[in-house]
């Protein structure tokens, strides 16, 4: 039976100790958190920032692409990532009736991971 390895390349973002990895984990020294939607999009927002201010405005334009949403629920989404990292918190700067700043340098890692083994004959895929 012939066997094709499937490798998927994941881009994980790496800032302080912590990594928020592809599939929206947040993991940090004891921390493995699954981030929901809107979290993880603000998060991602923030850390591909370069540091640069992300408005109010254009965080909620791009979490919430659907239209109107409350400025509430960007204030919550900031508040509940805080909670996560903890003493870190501070990585996430509030410029007061501007928006956000993300103070902390962020590095870009990918790994191939196996998507899994494909058998050419059935067609089968087998993970891990």
């Amino acid at each position: 039976m012939a066997v094709v390895d499937e490798r998927m390349p994941t881009t994980s973002l790496v800032f302080a100790h912590w990594t928020l990895h592809g599939d929206g984990r947040l993991t940090g020294r004891t921390t493995d958190v699954q981030l929901p939607p809107k979290e993880l999009q603000v998060l991602r927002l923030l850390l591909g920032s370069g540091g640069v201010l992300m408005t109010k405005d254009h965080l909620l334009e791009q979490a919430w692409p659907q239209g109107e949403v409350a400025e509430e629920s960007l204030t919550r989404c900031i508040y509940s990532l805080r909670k996560h990292l903890g003493a870190d918190k501070t990585f996430i700067k509030t410029i007061y009736g501007r928006g956000y700043r993300f103070t902390c340098p962020v590095e870009t890692e990918t790994r191939m991971r196996a998507a899994g083994q494909v058998c050419l004959t059935c067609g089968r895929v087998s993970h891990g």
